[in-house]
């Protein structure tokens, strides 16, 4: 896997996903793979919609932050990095 063109498309999911989801917030790469058939890239972005982030401080302790975060697979074309889907992550079986 060549390490730049990994780093462009998660760069990419993550700047996709904000665009699609204008509540996350601390949207970050969680994951990265090139599929089997080396034509696609599949992202893991995790995030956190602005709506659950606690209100208070105070609120803010009794929440664990891993909880409130949301997990997505996006689906980039591996030469263009052309957006083809986004899906909920699911761990591998």
């Amino acid at each position: 896997m060549d390490v730049s063109s990994a780093q462009a498309a998660a760069k990419k999911a993550v700047e996709i996903l904000v665009e699609l989801i204008p509540e996350a917030k601390y949207a970050a790469l969680e994951g990265i793979e090139l599929s089997e058939d080396e034509t696609s890239w599949h992202v893991v972005v995790g995030y956190v919609l602005g709506s659950d982030l606690p209100a208070t401080a105070l609120a803010g302790l009794t929440t664990s932050p891993k909880s409130l975060r949301t997990y997505m697979t996006l689906i980039l074309d591996r030469a263009t990095l052309e957006f083809k889907r986004m899906e909920p992550y699911h761990e591998p079986a």
